[in-house]
């Protein structure tokens, strides 16, 4: 290896600085800073590559191979692609590594080699979870070690057709002056098994460790190599899970799939909308339904609000499972076009099961759930909110509507509120339409105000 000039790296974000600072500027982590060395492999720098014409490259169909895993198979756009290069990221104890030694038993049952390297736990440990998730397969090889030349000689020797590698953030480079952890050791080591990946009929994952922020720890150019960067996310006090693909070369990156983390490991649920509704049957102050999108999948959610007199001087917000800059333009509009008053409410605005939603189609369920909490009025029984909300408080139109509510109707749901510009994209039968224009049209549909 050659030894370039020193750098300081901040070890939270890959920020780097000529000389040692305090305080990241870019992510605001204090005594992040360290000092590495820039590595330029001797084999790298006499490597040459000759340009190819575009038009003498030819291109082969994705072949996709099934896991067994429904869930997990849909996140990745319907299979594991040959030669993909796949990185998942979640906080400790979300269950990663259960998710990978499933996804390996399921495909060493199909025939196919899968080497497990584990720099965090023993061969005990491992060996334990994949007997109480039911793994019992000859074709499963597991290597606990942190050592790149030692996991070298094991792909060498194994030649395995899947590699899982359980943390990137452990392995190290004995060549590399640095840590274990340090952006140079993450960076080195993940272009190895990139370069693998891509030159032999390997697919690998590489499991990520995740910062107090929520972020991939360690250079941001390690989601540039990836074909995917896969979340897996979800409260640690419940049981339910979630598997979102951030990045994918390869499918859709809309797809979730949802889990439950049990006593004998993971178990799919692939209608979704059942865990996230209590009780359809029921309506209560506070509580509005809106079917969210993700991907090709429509899922039923609740939105919850309470509102509440504030002891403070300044009324508190608190949002869990959206945007709060968004239920803060919400309450602006009802506060200034439809006469509400907030000022003096503290408001909580909360998704039902954990879930996330990014969709602006959910403004319309959160104005009536929240407007229902604040006057103490029961919301429409069995019936759906969907509706973006603009600034002077009109209704715009979402897409895939007629997509929602065929879920809507499966479920039992009766009746829905949605915008005029949608009306005429409706085929459903059973559920009777409200076609609002203005957010004060819904409000005297829905609660009668």
């Amino acid at each position: 290896m050659k030894k370039g000039k020193s750098i300081f790296v901040c070890s939270e974000c890959g920020y780097q600085s000529i000389k040692l600072l305090g305080k990241c500027p870019n992510c605001g982590s204090w005594n992040s800073f360290i000092e590495e060395y820039y590595t330029v492999p001797v084999s790298a720098v006499k490597e040459i590559v000759e340009p190819t014409k575009f038009s003498e490259i030819e291109t082969e169909e994705i072949d996709r191979i099934k896991t067994g895993i429904g869930e997990f198979d849909r996140v990745l756009g319907g299979g594991i692609v040959k030669k993909s290069f796949i990185l998942i990221a979640g906080e400790p104890g979300i269950g990663k590594s259960t998710l990978l030694l499933s996804v390996s038993g399921k495909l060493s049952r199909n025939k196919y080699k899968v080497l497990y390297i584990s720099g965090e736990e023993s061969l005990t440990q491992i060996k334990m979870r994949g007997k109480r998730i039911g793994i019992d397969s000859e074709n499963i090889y597991l290597l606990t070690s942190s050592d790149i030349n030692s996991i070298k000689n094991a792909i060498e020797k194994i030649n395995p057709q899947f590699i899982i590698v359980d943390s990137i953030q452990t392995v190290y480079n004995p060549e590399i002056p640095t840590i274990p952890g340090s952006v140079t050791q993450i960076r080195e080591n993940a272009i190895f098994f990139m370069k693998y990946t891509k030159n032999n009929n390997c697919s690998t994952f590489l499991v990520g460790h995740i910062t107090k922020e929520g972020i991939i720890a360690g250079p941001k150019i390690l989601e540039h190599m990836v074909d995917a960067v896969v979340y897996f996310e979800g409260e640690l006090r419940t049981n339910l899970r979630i598997l979102r693909c951030l990045k994918n070369r390869f499918g859709s990156t809309n797809e979730i799939g949802v889990f439950s983390m049990e006593e004998d490991g993971l178990k799919e649920i692939p209608d979704a909308s059942k865990i996230f509704i209590q009780d359809i049957e029921k309506s209560t102050t506070g509580l509005t339904i809106y079917p969210a999108l993700e991907g090709t999948r429509t899922i039923l959610v609740e939105i919850e609000s309470l509102v509440t007199p504030t002891y403070y001087g300044i009324p508190k917000r608190t949002v869990s499972g959206l945007d709060y800059n968004r239920i803060s333009l919400i309450i602006a509009v009802l506060e200034k076009k439809l006469k509400f008053n907030f000022n003096t409410y503290d408001v909580y605005v909360n998704v039902g099961g954990g879930l996330k939603i990014n969709e602006v189609g959910s403004d319309l369920a959160v104005a009536i759930s929240c407007i229902s909490s604040l006057k103490d009025l029961l919301p429409l029984k069995k019936c759906v909110y969907i509706g973006e909300i603009g600034l002077t408080g009109e209704i715009r139109g979402v897409e895939n509507i007629n997509l929602r509510l065929k879920e809507c109707e499966r479920l039992g749901i009766e009746k829905a509120i949605i915008p005029e510009k949608n009306k005429n994209d409706v085929s459903v039968k059973n559920i009777k339409i409200y076609p609002v224009k203005f957010l004060i049209d819904a409000v005297k549909i829905s609660l009668n105000l």
